[in-house]
């Protein structure tokens, strides 16, 4: 035998084979999971298995299958990854194959005994880990005692509770016995970890209110039940009678004169403080304030106990008093001592200095409100417009004012709603500054910010001036110029009611033309009307938000005028253009500029030059039947057959033709310049013609002489061959 070419001898094999299988161990631990096995705890590790989920830490077996990838053991009683699962058979994955119990303390013969009752024996896996062979006991306070199953029971075979502790007539204390039950030496598991709890009070308060409360913290798990004194039974919330604390892993108990029982923290939901109002406050305020805290189950804790301390963030509130059973007011002094967030922390104390701590999941802040806009910034100066108001810790008091400017003896709106981050409220009327300035809040009447983002300004309310005529044509081609008064507004409409009672809406806009500005409204359109038609007209504008409707009595009247017609132009005096046809009113009123609304351009070879303005007709004046233009750059527009005519921001033109077109068409070819081309033209053709026509006879000559050459040999060859034949034929004689 060798190796990498090397024979081995017998001491060689040996050692490699040893070797080899030391490596090929140490490999497979490596790769597989480690178990480690403790008394009655199991803990696993998985090595590089990537798993983000630690099954082991899951106590119940409801808890842990309900994870996807673990499984209770069932024989263990401890939680693990589906594929650790020591046995198949014994493994739960679903939350209903779990085992369910339900304990209760049994009276009978002024004995008290605990039965635990399996409450779904029928589901195999659990039958199987209850069979007639499982070894069943009980530990009670760290003692084992026997126990029995029975039509599924378990019971104790313990007097829990003796008799002279049952007739105790002293203050009552509670007495909290902690018990498992072990089955094959694994103890059970409970869903509800106050299972594993009974307490007990003596015959003399047999009816009494209480609460349990129940919580780990620490490594420490809490169990308190606290009651509610009546007329014929003591009793004490002393933490020292009333809580049972213990090591989380191990149920060690700690003893009563521990410190751990002096002072309790409470961290279940079953005590605590649910809520406060209010839970901001500005840090620095002219009068104290008061704190409303709410305590779901207070009446316990109050009973037998004093309010030691009740603290806010910090600062300690004072005067706390107990309003009912659920709330306590206390007083936060004006001065906090910095701006800061904090639970809210009230404090039980008993007689024997044991105390009770209940601290809040929710934070309370001292804080520095911050303003950082208003919406809208233009309100109407009659006032009544709400605005709102942006920031930061806007409520952290009642006492906010609102100001324009620098004024200090009124604020300029009513607060109507106060939040966290706005503020709504109601403008007053303002008839006196109506300049732009910044607006101020003002805190307890000691803080005061400014919004320096946007400028707040008061105006008239809008307003259409009397006296003005509205008129337009059915294609709405013919713009409104609305004049009043139109600050600060948005979405401008003007509406028009139609022949059959529907409204139409056209849009406008703000214009501003020689310093005053007016609306400028795009008509809606309409069917052309036989002739002029008086219609309803209105407009409406936005202000602060609010729609501001401008109506009268009777309303507004829109004169609709049937489209323009063009019929055909002519030239005039060699650079006017008179186009006849027939032009509504409208179109016969100039515009502020000094124009009209018609523009004309005459066309050059039937295209329109965009850039070349020599070919523009600037009208001079427009009536019924016909309108004069006259070219801007004074060119002749005698040759002009075509021109295209606008209206007013219209993208579509219209093409008129000349009257007489082809008359004038035949008059401009007889011009001496196109005679003169026409004749130079003919002549050049002409003379291409006998170039062309001496060409082709040179090509039909040549052609016709090589075609006599051709047949003038082959006649010759002929008489060459004849010769040859005669000379032989008389050779051969």
């Amino acid at each position: 035998m060798f190796t990498c070419g090397r024979y081995m001898t017998a001491n060689q094999r040996k050692y490699w084979n040893y070797s080899s299988v030391k490596r090929l161990l140490f490999t497979i631990v490596l790769l597989t999971t480690s178990i480690e096995i403790n008394a009655s705890n199991i803990n696993f590790t998985e090595s590089g298995s990537g798993q983000e989920i630690n099954c082991t830490v899951y106590r119940s077996c409801t808890k842990c299958a309900d994870i996807s990838i673990c499984s209770w053991a069932i024989q263990k009683q401890i939680c693990l990854y589906s594929n650790q699962s020591l046995s198949e058979n014994h493994g739960v994955v679903t939350k209903e194959s779990c085992p369910k119990y339900a304990v209760t303390l049994k009276t009978e013969d002024k004995h008290y005994q605990i039965q635990v009752t399996v409450l779904n024996i029928t589901v195999e896996s659990v039958r199987n880990f209850f069979n007639k062979n499982a070894v069943i006991s009980c530990e009670i306070e760290n003692k084992i005692y026997n126990a029995s199953i029975d039509n599924e029971v378990i019971t104790c075979k313990k007097n829990i509770i003796s008799p002279a502790k049952q007739i105790s007539d002293k203050i009552n204390p509670l007495f909290i016995l902690y018990f498992s039950i072990i089955v094959n030496g694994v103890r059970l598991q409970f869903d509800d970890p106050r299972d594993h709890y009974v307490s007990y009070r003596s015959r003399t308060c047999p009816n009494v209110n209480c609460s349990i409360v129940f919580w780990e913290s620490d490594s420490k798990k809490y169990y308190c039940k606290w009651c509610l004194k009546n007329d014929s039974c003591q009793t004490t919330a002393d933490p020292r009678s009333n809580c049972d604390v213990r090591d989380a892993i191990n149920n060690e108990k700690w003893n009563n004169d521990d410190t751990a029982l002096s002072a309790i923290e409470v961290k279940s939901p079953e005590l605590a403080i649910e809520s406060f109002n209010p839970d901001v406050l500005i840090f620095i305020r002219k009068m104290p304030a008061a704190v409303n805290i709410t305590v779901k189950n207070h009446e316990l804790l109050a009973d037998g106990s004093r309010l030691k301390t009740v603290t806010v963030a910090g600062q300690s509130c004072e005067n706390a008093t107990m309003v009912d059973d659920q709330t306590i007011n206390c007083i936060v002094s004006p001065y906090a001592q910095n701006i800061v967030e904090g639970p809210v922390l009230v404090e039980y104390e008993w007689v024997t200095a044991s105390t009770v701590t209940l601290r809040s999941t929710q934070k309370f802040k001292f804080v520095k409100p911050r303003f950082t806009g208003v919406s809208p910034t233009c309100v109407p100066a009659s006032g009544g417009t709400r605005i709102e108001l942006t920031g930061e810790n806007l409520n952290a008091t009642t006492f906010v004012q609102v100001f324009f400017k620098k004024t200090k003896t009124k604020p300029m709106c009513e607060i109507v709603e106060l939040f966290s981050d706005r503020i709504s409220c109601t403008t007053v009327a303002n008839d006196r500054d109506q300049k732009p300035g910044l607006l101020r809040i003002e805190f307890e009447g000691m803080m005061e910010f400014y919004c320096r983002e946007n400028l707040f300004s008061y105006v008239d309310d809008p307003i259409v001036q009397d006296g003005q005529v509205f008129a337009g044509i059915a294609s709405g081609d013919v713009p409104l110029i609305v004049q009043g008064v139109f600050n600060c507004t948005e979405n401008q409409r003007m509406y028009v009611d139609d022949y059959n009672g529907t409204r139409r809406y056209g849009r406008c806009a703000l214009r501003t033309i020689n310093g005053t500005a007016a609306m400028h409204c795009r008509p809606p359109k309409f069917d052309s009307p036989a002739q002029t038609m008086s219609l309803p007209l209105g407009f409406s504008v936005e202000l602060a938000g609010k729609v501001v409707d401008f109506q009268r009595q009777p309303p507004y009247s829109y004169m609709l005028h049937p489209d323009p017609v063009y019929a055909d132009f002519e030239v005039r005096d060699v650079d006017v253009i008179r186009v006849n046809g027939w032009f509504p009113d409208p179109l016969q009123r100039r515009r502020s500029d000094g124009n009209y609304l018609l523009e004309v351009v005459a066309l050059q070879h039937g295209e329109h030059l965009d850039d070349d303005d020599d070919h523009t007709c600037a009208l001079t004046y427009v009536t019924d039947d016909h309108f004069e233009c006259r070219s801007l750059s004074g060119k002749s527009l005698v040759d002009t057959l075509e021109i295209e005519i606008a209206l007013g921001e219209q993208t579509k033109r219209t093409v008129v033709r000349r009257r007489h077109d082809r008359h004038y068409t035949i008059v401009r070819l007889l011009r001496p310049q196109y005679v003169v081309g026409g004749i130079s033209l003919l002549l050049i053709c002409v003379f291409a013609l006998i170039v062309g026509a001496k060409k082709i006879m040179n090509r039909s000559k040549r052609h016709v002489d090589r075609r006599y050459l051709g047949e003038l040999r082959n006649i010759t060859a002929g008489i060459d061959e004849s010769n040859h034949y005669l000379i032989n034929s008389n050779t051969g004689r």
